[in-house]
């Protein structure tokens, strides 16, 4: 082989060599007598690269014989690279002499020297294939030279799998928190006279509104692993009738069922002081989300008077001119969800040793912080079920934490959920860390 062509050959392998891709273990082709090594894979924009070495110091070959090693990669799909021709002298002569070079010029010839050290680079580059992103590398071997393609053998060399890995490494343990503060939420639709803000048990559907507040505190105060810091009640009411009368009920009346929960528990060891109550005249944000998710026909008009700079009753006066049959609809379907009293008991809770965690995962794991649960999810191992739904649940409690979105973008990408990742990785934050999944990311999608 002439050094112009010895270049080509080698080149493309040296090239790939050097940009540090690993070698896979050596393989044997003839019985033995080669040794293939540095078998190289990569992605090149549009093409797959493929390079390996043959070292042919141990074959010794007859003069007439030829040996054909045709490289195949083989995954959903396959593909036949170029061949390797390794002649002994005679048949050299003979192939070059009866033009069987020009019956497949794109083989790789070579004429062995016995006894001297010799090796074949072998590289070629195809057009690139979403299937090759994970294929095997094998060898077809025609020890006879005679292309009877029934008895060659089939000598795998490598597995290829370039997709990209996330390892236990990418995951970030989270901060501790210093104190863990909770809390249980709630809505409750009380109904009262006109104009009265005295709270009656038995009006109406109060008596199951009233146990919704209870249920809650209840569910909280008999829970051994928390201790309740505050129980706030936030009444509402809505944007009919005077300001000025809405402003002075929504206060009576949040502080008369303030007033009227305290009693229920201040014999029964909670202190009164952890009951407070504030209020807002006229729900308007409420009112404006309720139009926005509402089929009227007006209602864009309708929300223009909403966050229009007007008093609030300038605006309900005016929607009640300017969209009367709209109006009606709204005092008999919205109004009434707007006269409402939220509740919130907020608590904190005791930390956890990781088997307390683990069970609490399965029950409360709202209970538990990022950093329990990231220690639970070590005990797994990484990327099986259970390791993969302790960071689901901690990026579904913790929706908007840059540490939960990146451990969740993390078990996305072992999972192969692109889609997913990509959400998430959107919330990750910019940390070294989180660029460090992004480029993973990047990766992986240059292979789709």
């Amino acid at each position: 082989m002439d050094k112009m062509k010895l270049y080509a050959v080698i080149s493309p392998f040296c090239i790939l060599f050097s940009q540090g891709i690993m070698p896979a273990q050596a393989q044997q082709l003839a019985g033995g007598k080669i040794q293939v090594d540095s078998v190289l894979a990569r992605k090149n924009g549009n093409q797959m690269d493929v390079a390996f070495r043959m070292n042919l110091n141990d074959l010794k070959m007859k003069s007439e014989q030829q040996l054909v090693f045709t490289p195949v990669m083989v995954g959903t799909d396959s593909i036949a690279l170029n061949p390797i021709i390794i002649q002994g002298r005679n048949q050299a002569v003979r192939y070059r002499r009866l033009a069987d070079s020009k019956k497949n010029p794109q083989a790789q010839v070579l004429t062995r020297k016995n006894k001297t050290s010799q090796q074949v680079y072998f590289a070629q580059s195809v057009p690139y294939q979403k299937w090759m992103k994970k294929f095997k590398l094998s060898v077809k071997e025609d020890l006879c030279g005679c292309g009877n393609l029934i008895e060659q053998d089939n000598t795998p060399i490598a597995d290829i799998d370039r997709t990209p890995k996330i390892t236990k490494d990418f995951f970030v343990q989270p901060k501790a928190e210093a104190k863990k503060v909770r809390a249980e939420k709630g809505e409750a639709y009380l109904s009262f006279k006109l104009n009265k803000s005295n709270i009656l048990a038995d009006f109406r559907e109060n008596a199951a509104e009233l146990k919704k507040i209870t249920s809650t505190i209840d569910l909280v105060k008999n829970d051994k692993n928390v201790e309740i810091t505050d129980i706030d009640i936030h009444g509402f009411a809505s944007p009919d009738g005077s300001y000025a009368n809405n402003k002075r009920l929504a206060n009576e009346r949040a502080a008369a069922l303030r007033n009227y929960v305290s009693s229920l528990y201040t014999l029964n060891s909670l202190n009164s002081k952890l009951f407070t109550y504030q209020a807002t005249p006229e729900d308007w944000e409420g009112f404006k989300k309720k139009i926005q998710a509402s089929n009227l026909a007006d209602k864009e008009a309708i929300l223009e008077i909403a966050n229009s700079s007007l008093a609030p009753d300038d605006k309900d006066l005016k929607i009640r001119k300017l969209h009367p049959a709209s109006y009606r609809y709204i005092l008999d379907n919205i109004y009434p969800r707007l006269r409402h009293s939220d509740y919130t008991v907020t608590y904190t809770v005791r930390p956890f040793s990781i088997e307390e965690a683990k069970e609490i995962l399965k029950t409360k794991p709202q209970q538990l912080s990022l950093q329990e649960m990231f220690l639970v999810a070590q005990t797994y191992e990484p990327g099986s079920p259970e390791f993969n739904e302790v960071f689901d649940i901690a990026v579904r409690l913790f929706p908007d934490d840059e540490t939960a979105n990146l451990n969740a973008a993390c078990t996305d990408l072992q999972k192969g959920d692109l889609t997913s990742a990509e959400k998430h990785l959107a919330k990750a934050g910019n940390s070294k860390e989180a660029e460090r999944v992004r480029d993973v990311f990047k990766q992986i999608k240059e292979l789709e």
